[in-house]
């Protein structure tokens, strides 16, 4: 969003202020960058209307902010905002209100404004659902082991350690410190690269499928390979190929790529009805986080985000549908 032009001196040093308060509290870098540019669009539209000081600001005002939202041209589109911009934008003016209540510099008798409605909310899995899933996996393992195995370790990287879709499809066994408990992503969103703490069980799940089920499927194909012994931390001998080196692969020796027709096997047989993918599981243990009550800002760091904005669906989701969403 280019960088809108504030005349008043009272909204400049409130922005600056602003800016200074998010710091404090300790919120990520971008964040603090982004919510006070959201704010001056705020202060802009206050301005072309003759209002250049707080105490003028009335509920109304911002009402009207929300309407212009409704009916603003993007920059880069030349279409209407969308629902995910209009939010970023409210998400930014409810925290700007919060501030100035907060810190007693003037107290603005102005309700939080409510994000749009028509925000995509995601589908989550509940706990159980997952538990189902689990279970599913087990019941698959009893059939065939190593695709058992193989589909833990696809809930512990998209569920347990909450990939992207193409983080996890992209994963090399090399990427997997087994010692440290840590995944390390080479490529996530806007090429950025992270690590990701692994939970215990999940780290198990990872151990188990690497040491057996993952030589299974390198043994139903005639490719060649090698014996590597002792690595990453796991002593026991792994067969590899030389030309690929990816976590997931399939039964010819390659770089596994049906993950959702795997997931929607282990849906019907955990007899779930929603409908999902991959990122389903990103979103659910985000918010499972969420409702165990781990900070905001962790979350962001775990899931990669370069805003906490993004974060903040999480808490839409749980503010919006305890009874879909929340434990059982």
């Amino acid at each position: 969003m280019k960088q809108l032009p504030l005349e008043s001196t009272s909204f400049q040093y409130l922005e600056r202020s602003f800016k200074e308060w998010l710091q404090v509290l300790g919120y990520a870098g971008r964040t603090a960058d982004s919510l006070p540019v959201h704010v001056r669009e705020f202060f802009h539209y206050l301005e072309q209307r003759g209002i250049k000081e707080l105490p003028l600001v009335e509920n109304r005002h911002v009402q009207g902010f929300i309407i212009h939202l409704d009916n603003r041209v993007s920059d880069k589109t030349g279409m209407g905002l969308s629902a995910s911009s209009r939010n970023k934008i409210i998400t930014a003016v409810n925290a700007f209100i919060k501030y100035i209540n907060a810190s007693g510099k003037h107290f603005l008798d102005i309700n939080p404004v409510r994000p749009d409605n028509d925000i995509d909310i995601p589908v989550v899995l509940t706990p159980q659902e997952i538990k189902q899933l689990y279970d599913a996996s087990f019941d698959t393992g009893r059939v065939n082991k190593a695709i058992g195995q193989r589909d833990r370790a696809m809930l512990a990287v998209f569920y347990g350690c909450g990939l992207r879709k193409e983080e996890g499809t992209r994963l090399n066994i090399t990427d997997i410190d087994t010692v440290k408990g840590l995944l390390f992503v080479r490529k996530g969103k806007g090429n950025k690269q992270r690590y990701v703490p692994i939970a215990r069980q999940a780290l198990e799940d990872i151990k188990v499928y690497l040491k057996e089920g993952r030589n299974w499927f390198f043994e139903q194909h005639d490719g060649t390979g090698h014996w590597q012994s002792e690595r990453y931390g796991l002593n026991f001998k792994r067969k590899v190929t030389t030309a690929d080196e990816a976590f997931f692969i399939n039964r010819m020796g390659q770089r596994m790529s049906n993950f959702y027709q795997r997931l929607h096997l282990l849906r019907d047989k955990a007899g779930i009805e929603k409908e999902f993918g991959l990122h389903i599981l990103r979103h659910s243990i985000a918010t499972h986080l969420l409702q165990s009550g781990m900070d905001i800002e962790e979350i962001a760091k775990f899931l990669g985000h370069g805003s906490l904005l993004s974060t903040q669906l999480y808490t839409h989701i749980i503010n919006d549908k305890p009874a879909d969403n929340g434990q059982e």
